[in-house]
């Protein structure tokens, strides 16, 4: 029996990278898991992958920007797959720029996808968490949100440490309730949000590094509850 049989966990930002690679390690453990994303294409084939594997997956496109979008994402697949024990936040975008070039649409899109869609999906499984006494949040935030930002890192960076407050508070605000938050803080990894002039490194973390260690958080017996994880290559400057 995998160590997340008879589970349910919905991941944000499930269609590439850290979230689909998360995915399908917590499927590979039982879990039975629901994939949110924008393009419903790229999410079916991680479902198919997943399902091709023995696994149990479901799928709903969704903006995680927008409210309705993210509720109606939430109950489709709490509908297909039971009640939701544990949530990814995933979903992020890589948006930068110099602050005096900067555009609102950069301003509104970072943020909105990396803080306030974090927010919206916690929001629409909480409640029955809350009503089950039991849940888990995964947050993925970065080792950008530790350390003092470079150039163009505003939006990004600043969102970071948004999230790492974010996450400190709630774990305080939910613990009564029995839900567990954890952030995690990867440092460079080798994902398709990386810009594509960086090429590809083999010598970086990669998408899987990330999800080993969301499933050892996951894998963790109840009672036991880690706030704050950060990663990184062993010879990385963080």
């Amino acid at each position: 029996m995998g160590r997340l049989e008879g589970q349910v966990a919905i991941i944000t930002g499930a269609s590439r990278g850290m979230g689909a690679a998360i995915a399908q390690a917590f499927a590979a453990e039982g879990a039975r898991v629901g994939l949110i994303a924008r393009t419903e294409a790229d999410l079916q084939a991680v479902a198919d992958a997943i399902t091709g594997q023995g696994g149990a997956a479901a799928v709903a496109a969704a903006d995680v920007r927008v409210r309705e979008q993210v509720f109606a994402a939430v109950a489709h697949l709490r509908e297909k797959l039971g009640p939701v024990d544990i949530l990814v936040n995933s979903a992020g975008v890589p948006l930068g720029a110099y602050i005096h070039e900067m555009t609102e649409e950069i301003w509104n899109e970072g943020w909105d996808v990396n803080v306030k869609g974090t927010a919206l999906a916690i929001q629409a499984v909480v409640s029955d968490m809350i009503a089950r006494k039991s849940g888990l949040i995964i947050n993925i935030g970065s080792m950008s949100g530790l350390v003092p930002g470079g150039p163009t890192g505003t939006v990004y960076v600043g969102g970071k440490w948004a999230l790492m407050g974010m996450s400190r508070s709630l774990s305080i605000e939910l613990k009564p309730h029995n839900i567990r938050v954890t952030l995690l803080n990867p440092g460079t990894t080798d994902t398709p949000f990386r810009p594509k002039e960086y090429g590809k490194h083999p010598d970086w973390m990669q998408a899987s590094d990330v999800a080993a260690v969301a499933l050892f958080v996951a894998t963790l017996r109840e009672p036991i509850s880690i706030h704050e994880i950060n990663f990184s290559r062993t010879r990385d400057g963080w």
